[in-house]
């Protein structure tokens, strides 16, 4: 998906995209319950207050996010992304009371060394953009975490759909301010931005459903293993002896936190 922006943004505003991925985005998530349920969408809700706020919150991060990747080199915007699971183990702990030992969070730590490593070389030259970064990693992780209240009794689909259609008014003054008629290409390429995210946000909620955050978040830093390659084959942008040193860091402390939570259910199932 941030492939698909980042060529994108070279003949698109960062904010008309996301107003058109999110009106997509509804019509996806709407296509999808009619073929999974075989009759006319339903998206019954009790919470749609808590679908509100996670929307607001989540469309604060969504156009921080669409601008920087549009600025900053792919690589270097999703390793500073990764403070998101920081800010969500955070968060996690506080309102939700999920528990995190002092393995986990070393595991969660390790993770977070790796990502200074890997921005160490280049740190007198990260910008005032990657502020842009840092904000939506912080809104991404407070959305992160009423998205796992909301999973307690919402299915993903309302919940995606939901976000969607309360992100698309707050799209609309920010889009109509850099608006151009999109190309028939244009429209392809944020349909795809839409679907793959859409996708991703349904794969999220399900996550989130069977397992808690704190375990689930160490392995967002995987990521950068996609991009990278993404980035490599569509960019040049090439990776370094220390982006690898600091990769096998995020890789090792995501495998040692899935493997501690695994562990944790098979003793709580044979009890």
């Amino acid at each position: 998906m941030n492939i698909v922006i980042r060529l994108l943004s070279h003949e698109m505003a960062s904010t008309q995209m996301v107003l058109l991925r999110n009106l997509f985005s509804l019509a996806i998530v709407v296509v999808w319950n009619v073929g999974l349920h075989r009759k006319r969408p339903r998206f019954p809700t009790r919470r749609l207050s808590g679908h509100f706020w996670r929307a607001s919150i989540g469309i604060v991060a969504m156009e921080l996010w669409f601008h920087a990747v549009s600025l900053l080199p792919v690589t270097l915007a999703t390793a500073l992304s990764f403070t998101t699971p920081i800010f969500s183990t955070i968060i996690a702990i506080i309102f939700l009371r999920e528990t995190a030992g002092l393995r986990r969070w070393g595991a969660i730590a390790c993770g977070f060394i790796g990502v200074l490593i890997i921005l160490r070389p280049g740190i007198s030259d990260i910008s005032a953009d990657a502020l842009f970064v840092i904000g939506s990693s912080l809104m991404m992780g407070v959305a992160g975490v009423l998205v796992k209240t909301l999973t307690r009794t919402e299915p993903p689909e309302t919940i995606v759909f939901y976000m969607s259609l309360f992100m698309i008014p707050w799209s609309v003054p920010l889009a109509i301010l850099n608006w151009q008629e999109p190309t028939q290409h244009q429209l392809w390429l944020v349909f795809l931005v839409a679907l793959l995210s859409t996708a991703s946000h349904l794969c999220m909620a399900r996550a989130y459903m069977r397992a808690e955050m704190v375990a689930l978040m160490p392995f967002d830093f995987s990521r950068l293993l996609f991009t990278s390659a993404f980035a490599y084959a569509l960019f040049g942008e090439t990776i370094d002896l220390p982006t690898i040193i600091g990769s096998v860091l995020i890789i090792a402390s995501s495998i040692y936190s899935g493997k501690k939570e695994v562990a944790a259910k098979a003793v709580v199932t044979t009890m």
